[in-house]
Parts: C-alpha cells; structure tokens; sequence
C-alpha cells in the first residue's frame, strides 16, 4: 500500500477479484445471523376449544390480553356452546386442548383412554341455577315439569345428582334437550316450566321473561365445587407438553388479572359474553379461580363421578389420577 495515497499497490488484479469475493461473504455471514437451518421454527398451532360463557373466563381473559402469545403459543381458538361439545371435539381430535365442566369430562374419559387432565382452573358450588315460571314454587313440582337443559353438561350431571339428594324421580321430569341459546324465548312463551344452566343462561333467562321467572334453586346443598377442567389428548400433551405448560401459565396469568383487576376484568367479559356490567360482575365473582387441581377438586370429581354411574350415565368410573397428568403452573 502507498503510505501517501493509501491505494493498494503491486497486487494483481485476480487477485484483488479474490480478496473483494471473500469480503463479501464475510459481511453476508456476519450480517445474515443464524442460518435457515439454525433458526428457530414458527410455532405450531394449538387447537383450542371452548364457550364464551362465565365458566370459561379466564380463556376469555388470556385471549384478550395476549397472555398466549406472551407464552409463546399460536393458538387457534373454535367457540362451542357448551362443554360436552368441548368434549366431543377431543374425542374426535378436532381440538388439542379443550375446557369443560367436570360430567363432560367424566363422559369422555369414561369412553376413552386418549383425554387426559391438565388442570382445574375453577368452580364453586352455585355455578347452575334452575330457573322456573313463576307458578313453581316447590321443587317437587318439577316431576310431570318440562325442564329445558343442555344434555351431557355439567349442568345435566349436577341436576341428577341433586334430584337424588331432594329425593326426586327424574324420571318423572321431562327434559327438554335445547340449545341454551334458545332457553329464554321458551321459558317466556311457557314452551318449558323451568330450565336449568350455569351463567349466562340463567341470567338471560332472568333478562327475557322478567318477571314470569324467578330462581327455584341452586346445586349448593350438594357440596360440590363442580370443578371446571382443561383437558388434552394423550398424543397432544406427550409431543406438546412445553405448550400445555405454557398454556396453564396464561391461564394463571388471566386469574391473576381477574383477582387484581376486577373493574377492567368486568368491562372484557361483558363486551366479550353480552351481559351487563353489574350482573356480569356478580357472575364472575360468585365463582372460585385458580389454576391447578386441590383435594376438593379431586373430591368433588369423584362424587359427580360416582352419581353419574349410579344414574347409567357412564358405565365406569375413570381412576382421576390416571388422566391426570400436569401439576398447576404457578403465578
């Protein structure tokens, strides 16, 4: 190099074509990061199924405020109108991971071995209300009664095991399978004496028929957190374990939101459900939150377990530690 011009001197032009070829390519590999076949891959959509309804809040919740994402999950999320259809979706493996209430997932586990329980993320004993005419006044006269009612739900199991207790035949009660969706306009045209639900159906039975219904009853004496579920198939949580994990942590980072933020916890879930803000509070806040799977939980699974089998409505009853498979994320 000429120490005055600082050009370089005396070196052949092929060779100048070389040293140009490798500066190039050391700034591409220095510029450029990893490589293709370094780079991390897109993470794989988890398929996640259930209501936009109280019982499953803090999905609701974890969605609106990006709590997956903040996991690092690409969830695809398919609304249904009620747990035993989060349930079938399972069984069919049209959903990785669904959120029911404690008799779906005692159906679906009763007729396969492939679900499995990651957790319990809620519950509380006056989760289903039955709502009847106003000229019900005493739970007897629900026998001869046409009682609208989601087959197969939490709802459904609940109401049998508490016709045992009071000591009625449900047999003698005319069960009206329907959509809750179409359980207020019944209720207010007299098509049905009473209809049982957990929230929003109750309530929006309560909005539509004014003063032609009134509260018969809640599940209460039963002594039962009806503990509501989150639940994979085996295959799912044997490869995506890592994303169940993640899964249960947005879910307690959504509880834990509703526990410290009640005010904008309100404003999401009535936007999102369609209820009314005060009502919507009381709703939420008369359930229990908290991810992961206490000795009542377990308990109470049992009990619904056992009063389901008694009824004919599961033929066995699953070993719960068996299904379950995931300790709770922590806060």
């Amino acid at each position: 190099m000429n120490p005055e011009t600082g050009i370089l001197k005396d070196i052949p032009l092929k060779n100048l074509c070389h040293l140009s070829l490798f500066v190039s390519l050391l700034g591409i590999l220095l510029t450029s990061g990893p490589t293709a076949a370094h780079a991390a891959a897109p993470p794989k959509t988890l398929k996640l199924v259930y209501s936009n309804k109280v019982c499953y809040e803090p999905f609701i919740i974890a969605k609106a405020n990006g709590y997956f994402a903040e996991e690092g999950l690409k969830v695809e999320v398919k609304l249904v109108s009620g747990g035993i259809l989060a349930a079938e979706s399972l069984l069919t493996g049209s959903a990785d991971v669904a959120a029911m209430g404690d008799a779906p997932f005692l159906i679906a586990a009763s007729r396969s071995h492939t679900v499995r329980l990651l957790a319990s993320y809620g519950g509380g004993s006056k989760m289903h209300r039955v709502i009847a005419r106003s000229n019900i006044t005493d739970i007897q006269q629900l026998e001869g009664a046409r009682v609208g009612i989601q087959m197969g739900s939490s709802t459904y199991g609940a109401f049998l095991a508490w016709c045992q207790q009071v000591g009625l035949e449900p047999g003698k009660i005319h069960f009206v399978s329907l959509s809750p969706l179409d359980m207020p306009q019944a209720m207010q045209t007299g098509q049905l004496d009473a209809m049982a639900g957990s929230e929003p159906w109750p309530s929006n039975v309560e909005a539509t028929a004014g003063d032609q219904v009134h509260e018969l009853t809640d599940f209460s004496a039963l002594h039962n957190s009806f503990p509501l579920l989150v639940a994979a198939s085996a295959t799912v949580l044997e490869q995506r374990r890592d994303e169940m994990d993640a899964l249960l942590r947005a879910l307690a980072k959504a509880v834990r939101f509703m526990e410290q933020q009640p005010d904008q916890t309100v404003k999401i879930l009535a936007a999102a459900i369609g209820l009314p803000e005060p009502q919507q509070r009381r709703c939420t806040y008369q359930l229990a939150w908290g991810v992961g799977f206490t000795q009542q939980d377990h308990d109470s699974l049992l009990m619904t377990a056992r009063d389901l089998k008694s009824l004919g409505k599961i033929d066995r009853i699953p070993a719960i530690s068996a299904y379950l498979q995931t300790a709770a994320a922590q806060p």
